[in-house]
């Protein structure tokens, strides 16, 4: 029984859909294909898969929706987003929002947190530890008392706290250019050229160009992929990379955004947020912030789940 308020939107994002199996050691954290295509056709089965359209009516009109619905979405613009439309949502009608760094298009370089996944999928997880921090400077190291890390356990709550402390460190507290410098060392070192990599791994012009023209929406992620709340005042010549990337090979400028990490860490103050919205006429903003969007939301920090919170997000509509 679905809930007596039709009008809600829940967004469900994805990262890797790849063959989990692939991968020694846990870095990335991927869903098949098949696994993929399963929930969609779970999620089709009890709610209405909005349209790009229908989510900006809802969003900033406030127009209802039938009934409750979904917008699913895909951050980092990996070649695994555009197997699983021409798979899985382009024969179901079925249109989606695709978030794009421009650093790999722009540059032939990884992001750093890519590196960092492929590294820990291929190492031992001590290994990779080891082998990182001994090309950190003695005074930034963690320490037991640092105060960020009862911070770490609340941002990956699917890892060991181990871990939790591991990724929050590298994406958090280290400073970006020293974690880009040691992981391309650390890739270089296992023989893996970055154009290469960046060939294999990310959506060119032409796949972008096509999603556009299939009636998919195009958003901005960041250049690097940087916490937008890390960036200062690099934050706009960031977005700005990102934004005229997208724009040429789309033929369109984006108009929606969301915070790479997602979390209220990760996202930029009010006036950077209202800068941002102005500058590049940015509509909608998407978070990490797990819930359905009933309206009320601010439409720079609408909320979002992740694949594996969907079904439970779900359940609490469908049991209201």
């Amino acid at each position: 029984m679905t809930d007596a308020n039709p009008s809600r939107l829940l967004f469900v994002n994805y990262h890797y859909i790849r063959d989990p199996s692939a991968y020694a050691f846990p870095g990335i954290h991927s869903l098949s294909m098949g696994d993929f295509r399963a929930q969609v056709e779970w999620l089709g089965a009890r709610f209405h898969f909005a349209t790009p359209e229908e989510v900006e009516g809802f969003a900033l009109d406030g127009k209802p929706l039938a009934r409750p619905s979904v917008f699913i979405t895909f951050d980092d613009g990996l070649v695994d987003h555009w197997e699983a439309t021409r798979e899985v949502l382009d024969p179901l009608g079925i249109r989606a929002g695709f978030f794009v760094c421009s650093r790999p298009g722009v540059e032939g370089r990884i992001l750093s947190v890519h590196k960092v996944h492929w590294l820990r999928s291929h190492t031992e997880p001590k290994a990779f530890a080891a082998e990182f921090f001994s090309h950190v400077p003695d005074d930034l190291r963690p320490r037991a008392d640092a105060p960020w890390l009862q911070r770490a356990r609340g941002a990956y709550v699917y890892d060991t706290e181990e871990v939790a402390q591991l990724k929050y460190a590298l994406n958090f507290v280290l400073p970006s250019a020293l974690v880009d410098d040691i992981t391309s060392a650390m890739m270089a070192a296992r023989g893996i050229d970055e154009r290469d990599f960046c060939r294999m791994t990310y959506m060119g012009e032409g796949a972008l160009r096509g999603l556009v023209d299939r009636g998919h929406v195009l958003g901005v992620h960041g250049h690097t992929h940087e916490p937008f709340s890390r960036l200062g005042d690099e934050l706009f010549r960031e977005v700005r990379i990102n934004h005229d990337f997208l724009a040429q090979a789309s033929g369109r400028p984006p108009r929606w955004v969301s915070y790479p990490y997602g979390r209220k860490d990760a996202i930029p103050s009010d006036d950077a947020l209202d800068r941002l919205f102005s500058e590049f006429g940015f509509r909608l903003g998407l978070t990490l912030l797990g819930t359905w969007n009933d309206g009320t939301q601010d439409r720079r920090r609408l909320c979002r789940v992740n694949t594996n919170d969907a079904e439970a997000a779900s359940a609490a509509v469908e049991t209201r």
